[in-house]
C-alpha cells in the first residue's frame, strides 16, 4: 500500500498500521506495539534491506504507547543478531515518549552492544526531511545513486 504525505491510509480491521512507501516502512501504531507488529517491522524491513541496501522507517508517535515488554525483547534480540545500514524518524511523538524510547534504544544497545540510529521530530514533514537526508547517505553506503 503506498500513500502521499500526510494520508492516513484506510485500514479494514485488524490490519496491521504500516505499509512501504517506496523505500520506507511507515508505521501509525494506535496502542502498544506488540510482538504481531515487531514482527511485521522486522518482515517488511527485511525486504526493504533486500530490495534497497538499507532501511527507512517513518513512524506517526501520536498514538503509539511503546513496546510490550515481549516485543521490545523481540526487537533486541532482532538487533543482536541483524543490524542493518537505516534510520528511523519518529514524528510527533511527548516528551515521555522521547524520554521512554531513548530508554529503551540504551537498553537494546546494553544487552546488544549495538545501537540503531533513531531521531525525533515534531511534524511529520521535518521527520521526511531528515529521511530524505539519510536516504542519500545510505544509498551511497550501499552503493546505489538516485
Amino acid at each position: 500500500m503506498t500513500s502521499t504525505p500526510g494520508d492516513n491510509p484506510p485500514r479494514a480491521p485488524g490490519q496491521l498500521p504500516m505499509w512501504i512507501e517506496g523505500d520506507m516502512l511507515v508505521m501509525q501504531i494506535d496502542g502498544p506495539v506488540e510482538v504481531r507488529e515487531m514482527r511485521m517491522v522486522i518482515e517488511l524491513s527485511e525486504g526493504l534491506y533486500n530490495r534497497n541496501g538499507y532501511t527507512l522507517v517513518l513512524g506517526d508517535a501520536r498514538l503509539t504507547k511503546g513496546l510490550t515488554p515481549d516485543a521490545r525483547k523481540l526487537h533486541a534480540e532482532r538487533i543482536k543478531d541483524v543490524l542493518r545500514p537505516s534510520h528511523t524518524a519518529i514524528h510527533n511523538v511527548s516528551s515521555v515518549g522521547r524520554m521512554m524510547t531513548t530508554l529503551a534504544q540504551r537498553g537494546i544497545e546494553l544487552v546488544s552492544g549495538k545501537t540503531y540510529p533513531v531521531s525525533f521530530h515534531k511534524d511529520e514533514a521535518e521527520a521526511r526531511a531528515e529521511l530524505a537526508r539519510q536516504r542519500a547517505i545510505l544509498r551511497a553506503s550501499a552503493g546505489r545513486r538516485g
